[in-house]
């Protein structure tokens, strides 16, 4: 038996799609790696927050450790909105410094074989500081000339009531192009107190940014292949096939499983996911409570409390709330429709179950992943700022009453079902781990 192969996994907990894929990653390697003969010793590491997913993280079988390091709740949301405010992650020079001394020593410590993260570009910094081996998941290529390019497809939403959505399609996408080369010189993907906290440190990439600090020896971005076909994605990424949250051991609730059962009128799905916002989870509580139907709606701890879901619904009876972390993939199953944000994890979960569904972008990323299966014709995209009650019923009701979009929903799935991108993402991170190691998946 060969040595294992000690793998850190370093996850924002707040961030249940984050965690969620990273657990996924991590069943994959562990997969891969009994294929081909190897062990890994996996322990997943997380900054302190007022709520996580560690126990998720627990329950799929792998040791946990919080690292030595607070984030508040305001700290939190700046994270989890700064892809669409635009704002740095940590303002402060000084709790960046803090936070990378604490991720540098944590690394110093455990010494592991690889380092897996997500969006924790802290931690990518560290793992540069230390030169150890890495992969990062990100939604799409992290790559400067693939973002200046292919970034922004058409214009996006914030632009839909100006004259420029008016122009020819050629001009709207070259007024993507500027835009997306422009949101690089941003504080997002700049994160100038990170850089120049790394900087202090010894970290000195020619360009000080968040393409630098998500660098990695394998960049993965778990989606389609189909959707980059002729794109540079640049040198370290590799579209290993969609790979979201299974929970294969993870049993449905009973009370879902009797709301969800075979009944005369559509069943309804909404999760919002932890990124999404209040007043968008609210607009879909009152569309489903219009509609005859029976529905699920999974209430973020992090978005709203169960009590103020409950208000936009009313006297309804047909609606069950949940706080409680849901194996998505089998409710998403079990639903005829589902109501979504566009987080990459959350669409491909609805699209792999064969469940059309209406959903909202939070920022430009999430508006793409929808975007991929509007054109497919198995989703309705509502724009941000077109989110309301009215708008989603109406979408709602298209679902439910054109047979079209089950039909393209039923063909995703097969798509999908012919992709392995638990074998293809585990076997090029052994690729990584052994590279002069036989390939024998």
């Amino acid at each position: 038996m060969t040595i294992p192969m000690r793998v850190t996994f370093a996850v924002p907990a707040f961030n249940a799609g984050d965690t969620t894929r990273g657990i996924e990653i991590a069943r994959a390697i562990c997969e891969v790696g009994q294929q081909r003969g190897f062990e890994a010793e996996i322990t997943f590491v997380y900054p302190q927050t007022s709520h996580t997913f560690e126990a998720q993280i627990r329950h799929a079988g792998f040791p946990t450790r919080p690292v030595d390091f607070n984030l508040t709740d305001e700290e939190v949301a700046t994270i989890m909105h700064a892809d669409h405010t635009g704002n740095q992650f940590i303002s402060s020079l000084d709790h960046a410094r803090q936070i990378l001394q604490v991720c540098t020593a944590e690394i110093e410590s455990s010494r592991p074989d690889l380092i897996v993260f997500g969006f924790m570009p802290m931690v990518g910094i560290a793992a540069q500081l230390r030169r150890i081996p890495t992969v990062s998941y990100l939604p799409f290529p992290l790559y400067r000339p693939w973002v200046h390019r292919y970034f922004l497809k058409d214009i996006p939403d914030e632009l839909a009531a100006t004259f420029i959505a008016h122009t020819p399609r050629f001009i709207r996408q070259g007024f993507a192009r500027f835009m997306s080369w422009a949101v690089t010189h941003q504080g997002f993907f700049r994160q100038p107190s990170l850089a120049a906290a790394g900087r202090e440190l010894g970290w000195s990439p020619a360009q000080p940014d968040l393409f630098a600090m998500l660098d990695a020896n394998l960049q993965l971005v778990n989606d389609l292949p189909a959707n980059y076909t002729g794109q540079d994605i640049g040198p370290h990424t590799r579209i290993a096939g969609p790979l979201f949250s299974r929970h294969v051991d993870a049993p449905v609730e009973l009370d879902i499983l009797r709301q969800f059962e075979p009944c005369s009128v559509p069943r309804v799905f909404v999760s919002m996911g932890s990124s999404g916002e209040k007043q968008y989870l609210l607009a879909a509580v009152e569309a489903v409570a219009r509609i005859p139907c029976r529905a699920v709606v999974v209430v973020p701890a992090g978005v709203c409390s169960l009590e103020e879901a409950k208000q936009p619904a009313g006297d309804s009876s047909h609606i069950l709330f949940t706080d409680k972390f849901v194996p998505a993939h089998s409710v998403n199953a079990m639903a005829d429709f589902a109501i979504i944000h566009g987080g990459q994890g959350t669409v491909q979960t609805a699209m792999s179950s064969g469940t059309p569904a209406v959903g909202v972008g939070m920022q430009w990323e999430q508006c793409a992943n929808l975007d991929q299966f509007v054109r497919r014709g198995a989703v309705i995209r509502i724009a941000r700022s077109q989110w309301r009650a009215a708008s989603v019923e109406q979408a709602l009701h298209q679902l439910i009453t054109s047979p079209s979009y089950r039909a393209a929903a039923k063909q995703l799935k097969a798509e999908f079902d012919a992709l392995n991108g638990w074998q293809i993402t585990g076997g090029l991170i052994w690729d990584v781990l052994h590279p002069s190691a036989p390939n024998l998946t």
